[in-house]
């Protein structure tokens, strides 16, 4: 399990034996964004200093670090097959780097009018990508253009996360926000299809479980909820008393579950 830390700390942590395996320091500012990239044995990382880092996980060595926006990067997303990463920034657009092209940076997105919070690749088209954004809004995008193929309007306050719905038929995305709603939207009918409420301050992290039928949310109010992703009824809420949750993974192959707090990190199994 890959956690990074405000104080601009990574930490690789194995989550069976709950030992921490290693931890380096990756940038002086607030690291809010850490992926693997397994094929490379990498890990890039975005921070408030504006920079892109990567290193190896295996040697903890840097490869590269470079200036990629002009505020804090927010979000970070790995390309399933080429060798692209999305990053994303308060400075309101969103970038596509190719790592085999010296890291250029081959597109800029532009349209949103706030910080954006969050990027994803859709798995279902690799080709495409959404983002989560405070003015409201997520929007759909294709890698051949800057302009965003269509916006999804239904939250009254900032979006802060979102993902894909990777199993079956069902063309869905759910995002996370500041008005303390969870919502599941249909992208090829371009419509809200359920509105979670049961959360009292801003929903930072969702997601959809890979192996079982739930959707999980984590709030600012320190609780995760566990939604049906069928009947969309509240199953259970959990509260871990590690203050605001941030963060939240699962593994496919697994009904573990990473949840990332204000005061540690924890793995739900």
């Amino acid at each position: 399990m890959l956690t990074s830390l405000y104080d601009g700390t990574i930490q690789i942590w194995n989550y069976e034996t709950e030992e921490m395996i290693k931890s380096f320091e990756a940038s002086t500012s607030p690291v809010r964004s850490a992926k693997f990239i397994a094929r490379k044995s990498w890990i890039v990382c975005g921070a408030d200093d504006m920079m892109i880092s990567v290193f190896n996980y295996n040697t903890s060595e840097k490869v590269i670090s470079f200036e990629a926006h002009g505020d804090y990067v927010r979000s970070i997303a790995v390309h399933p097959s080429r060798p692209y990463i999305l990053s994303c920034s308060d400075d309101m657009t969103i970038k596509l780097w190719d790592w085999e092209n010296a890291w250029a940076c081959v597109m800029v997105f532009e349209g949103h009018t706030n910080f954006i919070m969050q990027v994803a690749f859709n798995p279902k088209d690799s080709n495409t990508f959404a983002s989560a954004c405070l003015d409201k809004t997520i929007k759909v995008w294709s890698l051949g253009s800057p302009v965003a193929n269509f916006t999804l309007e239904g939250h009254t306050e900032g979006v802060n996360c979102l993902e894909y719905y990777q199993g079956g038929e069902k063309p869905y995305i759910v995002s996370g926000a500041d008005d303390g709603t969870v919502k599941v939207w249909d992208y090829q009918n371009k419509s809200c299809v359920q509105t979670l409420e049961g959360h009292t301050q801003n929903v930072d992290a969702v997601c959809f479980h890979p192996e079982l039928p739930l959707i999980i949310s984590g709030s600012e109010d320190g609780n995760i909820c566990l939604w049906h992703s069928n009947t969309y009824r509240l199953e259970n809420k959990l509260n871990y008393g590690l203050e605001r949750v941030w963060a939240i993974c699962c593994l496919k192959g697994s009904n573990s579950i990473g949840v990332g707090y204000d005061n540690g990190s924890i793995c739900i199994k």
